[in-house]
């Protein structure tokens, strides 16, 4: 392997070959202390701020941070000052492995001594459980040279334009869908800023007839893996899934005139076949034969059937018991 190496004469840092070749470390590990070590002294950045720049996600510089502080590269304490009484958390990284307590302990006391307390630490207590801030101390080698930091930007001129007025508050059955939605799947958990942004697109839903349930499906149904924006990803979802505005119903048109009552037969009474308004049935036209006793009827049933026709006939007796001459 061929190595060419020009010599740096200017803004650069050195790193010891046990941090770079440590098999324990992995490269994000490697560049992220490598950045925080290369910071000038009154830089204001810290580990969150330089996670946030990478490119490798919040996720592996979570892991890389771990691996560092297991190597004795980062040590976080809480300080309190003496004279105010406040506590601040200070973040201490190190390009060697700091493993005991004395080494640890000394590298605070040379790195912090001097330094005021911050006007941003809470006041008088007990330290925290989480971090409130960090605070890189970066290694004070000869030959690390810095550029010069810019001035910091003035306060804004007098005639600067007011602040806009904030608009209307969001739709609360909108931001109450949106929050449900988090709920559900805690890989869209919003924050309240964000809902507030996309209840106009959920508010949208809502008024086309969807219910929370079919809302929350929708969001939530065939996510990936992992979901690196939220926010984005319903954005997408509610822009591109709207569902077509419902039509409104038809009114109900006019009822169905009822059926005309069947007419009678002039001489049995009995209902004519429906569209004949007037005249006579089938049988007392004798168009119609004797209805046939059937296979089904058992013989003396059939014979009393035929007998009761024959009388019937021979009376003339027909219907509702009229006589006819």
């Amino acid at each position: 392997m061929l190595r060419h190496v020009s010599a740096p004469t200017r803004f650069y840092s050195q790193i010891p070959n046990e941090l770079i070749r440590n098999p324990r470390l992995n490269g994000t590990a490697v560049r992220l202390l490598s950045w925080a070590l290369s910071l000038p002294a009154d830089s204001r950045e810290t580990l969150t701020s330089l996670a946030e720049r990478m490119p490798e996600g919040r996720m592996a510089v979570r892991k890389a941070r771990g691996q560092l502080t297991e190597e004795g590269y980062v040590h976080t304490r809480h300080l309190q000052c003496a004279e105010s009484g406040r506590w601040r958390t200070v973040v201490l990284v190190s390009n060697t492995a700091l493993r005991t307590a004395e080494e640890v302990d000394a590298a605070f006391a040379a790195c912090t001594a001097g330094q005021p307390p911050s006007d941003q630490d809470p006041p008088v207590g007990p330290p925290p459980e989480q971090a409130l801030g960090e605070q890189p101390l970066e290694n004070n080698g000869e030959n690390t040279h810095h550029p010069p930091r810019p001035e910091p930007a003035s306060e804004a001129a007098p005639d600067a334009e007011p602040e806009p007025a904030p608009g209307p508050e969001p739709d609360g059955a909108a931001v109450r869908a949106l929050v449900d939605v988090g709920r559900a799947e805690p890989r869209l958990r919003l924050g309240l800023a964000e809902a507030a942004r996309l209840a106009p697109l959920a508010r949208e839903w809502l008024a086309r007839g969807v219910s929370l349930a079919e809302f929350r499906e929708a969001m939530t149904a065939g996510l990936p893996g992992r979901v690196y924006a939220p926010a984005k990803l319903l954005a997408h979802r509610l822009r591109e899934k709207l569902p077509a505005p419902v039509a409104p119903p038809e009114p109900p048109g006019p009822p169905a005139p009822p059926p005309p009552p069947l007419a009678e037969c002039a001489e049995c009474c009995d209902p004519l076949p429906r569209g004949q308004l007037s005249g006579i049935c089938r049988g007392c036209a004798g168009l119609t034969p004797p209805p046939d006793p059937g296979p089904g009827l058992p013989p003396g049933a059939a014979k009393a059937r035929a007998a009761f026709e024959a009388a019937r006939a021979a009376s003339g007796t027909r219907g509702r018991g009229r006589r006819y001459a």
